[in-house]
């Protein structure tokens, strides 16, 4: 159709009807699994056309290209990275075929996949989306459809970067959680808001938590005035014979669609399960007159003419981590914490201010340790930082996770991606990774900001963030740690270091990256010269110089390897203790006795050297 005027002057005047879903209808009519959506285009281009022109049949407006994941990131799964921009061109091709006249072609973008868990910088993103954006609007669609975003930061980059390239007309969606707000907990007014400030002339809601997830969201927005746009899913999928089947009839989402419309929806079509009897469903239904005309909007989209500014949400009060010494405890492998709390209690007499317990460390079997860490608070009355991992529960658990540890008292938490699972240990047993260290901290961060309660109540954790300085080049260990303190993190405990060179690198890295969080340093008294052995040849993380080595193995017994262990340990508390935060102890198998005195030798050389920043 090619005006971008045009579509702007409809969708305030009149309602226009979009298509269906693409990926779950080519799945339906036979599309490998395994061969990508956008792919087709190429592949197998006349079972795309075909579906277009049977939404363009059932009486879709405006129709969009199968290109929602066609980034160069994306493809690369299927080997076809190179492929990004004929993929493109054909899928705005094959649209534009269908369309004809009177017809919009929609380019679609969807989110960007993640990295091995993690987010994608800021230049990444920008790249991919530029390439896509860039590669839409040359191919001639009549405007972009921005779609099924979770994460409203990434959202907003991408509009914005696509207001910079283009002049067409923008539509942005969100895919909203029940109550109107995203998984990250934003509200539909924050969206709303962020998305006019960044360019878009449309706001609306797709796919989310069925189709409620998409009234409620719309409800909440419709009295700012703006142009606004819905896709519904055909309600939760599900799961038969291996098969996501969506199970909401045509006739029922014809009827929200109406009372969509009712509340002021301009641009509505359908999201996954939804197919080309959907559509025209929701055409017959507002033909018949099932709803009411809404009035033609007046107000210009860009910029947002009469919404006002929305105010911060609250943050809580975040409790500084505890000044001096920690000890790492691990959970018993046994139904039975009597040894832990004994331990826990000789090293609180000695003087430590507060323990970290390890989330089933190396991957192995134990007490659960928000349980442990409930027990050992209740015996002791100290600060216990548990361990918290994405590798053994899934986002679900994880949040009910971090409200346990509040409703039990505890006040920080250390995120870490978590060790991977040893299979010979226990078979048929896989990691789950939905979240890795810096997902975690941002998770755990929206629940200290309130967004993941709905901004009715907040918790109260400090965050800590697990460090390496045991590596060759330290500059990617800080490249990391800033990643970590961008997504919420307060303060790091390190790997045990075993040499002071070690420390002078690690902090000249840390002041040279403008860091100044605390930081306590990993010590761990070595018991013998099989054990220096084995964490430096087998541990990843850790390194123990020669000359540590050498030491430990000049005596045959292990009480004289042990002894001269813990003269090394003190012998780096005291070139350590004035110059950081804190110390981190780890201890062997739970043994309070070989950290005794080092902890004694802290205590007498410990004017400790480092502040938080304020």
């Amino acid at each position: 159709m090619g005006n971008q005027n045009t579509f702007l002057d409809e969708i305030r005047s009149t309602v226009l009807i979009g298509d269906g879903a693409i990926g779950t209808e080519l799945f339906a009519r036979g599309a490998s699994l395994n061969t990508g959506v956008e792919r087709l285009n190429l592949l197998a281009p006349d079972m795309v056309l075909e579906l277009h022109k049977d939404y363009v049949a059932a009486g879709s407006r405006v129709i969009e290209t199968n290109t929602f994941g066609a980034n160069r990131l994306n493809l690369e799964k299927y080997g076809a990275g190179h492929e990004a921009r004929d993929i493109i061109a054909a899928g705005v091709k094959l649209a534009r075929k269908a369309a004809g006249k009177n017809i919009y072609v929609a380019g679609s973008v969807g989110p960007l996949p993640l990295i091995e868990g993690e987010p994608l910088s800021d230049s990444e993103q920008d790249s991919l989306f530029s390439d896509q954006i860039t590669a839409l609007q040359e191919s001639g669609v009549d405007l972009l459809i921005f779609e099924t975003f979770i994460d409203l930061n990434q959202l907003l980059r991408a509009l914005a970067l696509a207001r910079s390239l283009t002049g067409i007309p923008i539509i942005a969606q969100m895919a909203f959680e029940s109550g109107g707000r995203t998984a990250s907990g934003d509200s539909a007014e924050q969206f709303l808001q962020s998305c006019i400030k960044a360019g878009a002339d449309v706001v609306g809601a797709n796919c989310g938590s069925g189709v409620q997830s998409v009234v409620d969201a719309i409800g909440t927005i419709a009295p700012f005035g703006i142009p606004m746009s819905a896709y519904m899913n055909a309600g939760f999928a599900e799961r038969i014979e291996d098969r996501f089947i969506y199970i909401a009839p045509h006739d029922y989402l014809a009827k929200k669609a109406a009372e969509l419309v009712h509340s002021g929806v301009r641009l509505v079509g359908g999201c996954c399960g939804t197919g080309p009897d959907t559509i025209r469903a929701i055409v017959k239904a507002l033909s018949e007159g099932k709803y009411v005309v809404p009035a033609p909007i007046h107000v210009e989209a860009r910029p947002a003419t009469g919404i006002e500014a929305l105010p911060e949400p609250a943050v809580s009060k975040i409790p500084a981590p505890p000044h001096g010494i920690l000890v790492e405890l691990d959970p018993p492998k046994r139904p039975d914490i009597s040894a832990l709390l004994k331990s826990a209690e000789t090293l609180k007499k000695a003087g430590v201010q507060a323990f970290t317990l390890a989330d089933n460390p190396l991957a192995s079997v134990r007490v659960d340790v928000l349980t442990a860490a409930g027990a050992l608070m209740q015996k002791t009355g100290m600060p216990v930082i548990p361990h918290l991992t994405g590798r053994d529960r899934n986002r679900i658990g994880l949040q009910s996770t971090i409200l346990g540890a509040h409703v039990l008292g505890i006040r920080s938490l250390l995120c870490v991606t978590g060790d991977p699972i040893r299979m010979y240990h226990e078979t048929n047993t896989s990691g789950v990774f939905d979240v890795t260290s810096i997902g975690l901290v941002k998770l755990v961060s929206e629940f200290n900001s309130g967004q993941r309660l709905n901004e009715q109540g907040h918790t109260s954790f400090s965050i800590g963030v697990a460090l390496n300085p045991n590596v060759r080049s330290i500059d990617g260990q800080i490249g990391k740690l800033r990643r970590k303190i961008d997504a919420g993190a307060h303060f790091v405990l390190t790997q045990p270091i075993f040499d002071i060179e070690r420390l002078d690198t690690l902090q000249d890295a840390l002041d040279k990256a403008h860091i100044h969080i605390p930081v306590y340093i990993g010590l761990m008294p070595l018991k013998s010269s099989g054990q220096a052995d084995y964490l430096h040849f087998e541990v990843p993380g850790i390194y123990i110089p020669d000359t540590i080595r050498e030491r430990l193995g000049r005596y045959t017994e292990p009480a004289d390897q042990q002894t001269e262990g813990i003269a090394i340990a003190r012998e780096l508390v005291e070139r350590m203790a004035p110059r950081v935060y804190g110390l981190y102890l780890i201890s062997s198998m739970n043994r309070a006795e070989p950290l005794l005195p080092v902890i004694e030798s802290i205590q007498s050389h410990a004017v400790w050297g480092k502040e938080i920043s304020k």
